[in-house]
């Protein structure tokens, strides 16, 4: 077997575009996680290693029966369900909340798995019961979505809730739900934001109220916001240059591994760099939501469609977030954010979107 033949054999399920433009976010992330860390390489050797664990799941999904998939979808949403009960009772606490389940040798959060499970259930359930659409099946298929929104909330974990929230509640869009319905929940939303005003922690309220005016408590609940812009502002047209972010290098900037990552970029490579790399962002979600499009079944278009979006929207809210459009939230960015359970989570949801596109013709028959 010559070289090409290899090329052709070990790609055979992978789509050559989408995992090229990847390679390049995943190598560029790590660059950029080096100078967040201040040129320390304990984490950017543990990043390299949740990066060959996810690509690894990556390879792996790429080359099973998409059937597995299906067969396995309430299973993971089952495991899921049960791990975030764990985190309720055993779970470690963080930055005051209590999110993660350690395991020894490492931590994971079960709630990122949810950006998996949750898809999966749902184009589950919409394809068991495609005959008979309708206000019954879409009010089951939101009690699906309810119940791990709640369990996260109380973590309390607001940002990845409102994210798995959204995102499942557009997978019920797409699966037929009519829209004078969704105009309908709107309003009743909004005439329902007193209550959920005062359901919100203290912290909560203030995160909100400081993306109004960040200088009204510039060193408490707003200063997170103004470091993360004054980081963005400082980088220019062509960026202070590699390790040369002053914003990291002294400290002002919190989270620079996870959360605030992006600003570290933006600092040190500046507006081209920016652009450089949401060209990639942009060009990965549109490749996904390409692929969605050519699939034939009821099943890959709503699961390929909600684990683009969920990455997607993960995408957004974190821009949006560092650049003081959005409240500060803590949700990471995903392919360049430090953490194994959001790196393998994200890298796992691209492997189930290349199985699905490579097997659309064999779904479909």
């Amino acid at each position: 077997m010559n070289i090409v033949s290899l090329q052709n054999y070990i790609f055979k399920k992978i789509d050559r575009p989408l995992f090229g433009s990847l390679t390049l976010i995943l190598i560029i992330g790590l660059i950029n996680l080096t100078s967040a860390n201040q040129q320390d390489m304990t984490n950017t050797m543990s990043q390299i290693i949740n990066i060959f664990i996810g690509v690894a799941f990556l390879y792996f999904i790429c080359n099973i029966q998409t059937r597995t998939i299906l067969t396995f979808a309430p299973w993971v949403y089952l495991i899921t369900i049960i791990l975030l009960f764990v985190v309720d009772f055993f779970g470690i606490k963080s930055h005051g909340a209590q999110r993660w389940i350690s395991l020894g040798i490492l931590n994971f959060q079960p709630s990122e798995i949810l950006k998996i499970s949750l898809p999966l259930i749902l184009a589950w359930f919409y394809q068991k019961n495609t005959n008979k659409i309708d206000y019954k099946i879409h009010f089951l298929a939101g009690l699906l979505i309810l119940i791990p929104f709640y369990l996260i909330l109380t973590q309390p974990d607001l940002g990845t809730s409102i994210l798995l929230l959204s995102g499942g509640l557009i997978i019920i869009f797409l699966a037929g739900l009519p829209t004078k319905f969704l105009i309908t929940s709107f309003f009743g939303i909004l005439l329902s934001s007193p209550f959920l005003w005062n359901s919100l922690l203290d912290y909560q309220k203030q995160r909100i109220l400081s993306l109004l005016d960040p200088f009204s408590d510039p060193y408490g609940a707003g200063y997170h916001s103004i470091q993360s812009m004054i980081a963005l502002g400082s980088g220019g047209i062509y960026g202070r240059g590699w390790l040369n972010g002053t914003q990291t290098s002294l400290d002002f900037l919190p989270e620079t591994r996870t959360d605030f990552i992006f600003s570290v970029f933006s600092e040190e490579f500046g507006f081209l760099g920016v652009l450089a790399i949401l060209s990639l962002y942009i060009f990965i979600f549109y490749r996904c939501m390409w692929m969605t499009s050519k699939m034939q079944d009821n099943f890959s278009r709503l699961l390929s469609a909600g684990l683009t979006i969920s990455l997607f929207t993960g995408f957004i809210v974190n821009v949006a977030m560092i650049s003081g459009l959005f409240p500060i939230v803590g949700v990471p960015l995903p392919f360049f954010s430090y953490g194994g359970t959001s790196m393998v989570v994200s890298l796992i949801s691209i492997g189930i979107i290349m199985n699905l596109y490579s097997n659309k013709t064999l779904i479909a028959n």
